[in-house]
């Protein structure tokens, strides 16, 4: 009897919310919020998923799709930068322009050192953060040379490194020279 039941229930996620569901992935990278938006629940996607080898597939293209759009992003902020308005005893700052004469919002150039260093991590791996950890102008080495070590002695010497810094003696006021 339960069985005629559920097979009475019309299937509701129909082509036109499949690719709505699909297009909100692709801008979001959320399963949650894409299935909000195709008026499915999160469980009949990740059931769609494990069962249906083409949604599978387009789940994992429109994943792709947002990961790639976010690097771009994080790209942007890291290296591009972004405009921040000046804000000056409370106030938006201005600045007339040449031109015009209009006044316009005054804007500083930013970049998220952080996350420019989260993207060569990302890309150069274990290769970058070695490079991150030893300061090669510091220790009179040859970058090439350490690149040139296999991994685990270039870690091992990393470690080394580490030790002698911390077991030099540091001046009072925090400068090491």
């Amino acid at each position: 009897m339960e069985t005629a039941a559920v097979q009475s229930i019309p299937n509701t996620f129909t082509p036109e919310r499949r690719e709505l569901f699909f297009q909100v992935l692709e801008d979001t990278c959320s399963p949650k919020q894409a299935a909000a938006a195709a008026g499915i629940s999160r469980q009949t996607a990740f059931y769609h998923k494990a069962n249906d080898v083409e949604f599978r597939t387009r789940w994992e293209k429109a994943i792709e799709v947002a990961l790639d759009s976010l690097l771009d992003e994080a790209y942007r902020r890291a290296a591009i930068g972004y405009d921040e308005p000046v804000i000056h005893q409370g106030r938006l700052a201005t600045v007339a322009d040449p031109t015009t004469g209009e006044e316009k919002p005054l804007t500083v150039r930013k970049h998220s050192d952080r996350l420019l260093e989260v993207l060569l991590k990302f890309r150069y791996g274990e290769q970058m953060a070695d490079r991150l950890r030893v300061k090669v102008e510091d220790t009179g080495l040859s970058a090439d040379a350490l690149l040139a070590m296999p991994a685990d002695e270039r870690a091992q010497l990393v470690a080394l490194l580490g030790k002698y810094n911390a077991a030099r003696p540091h001046d009072e006021d925090g400068d090491d020279e």
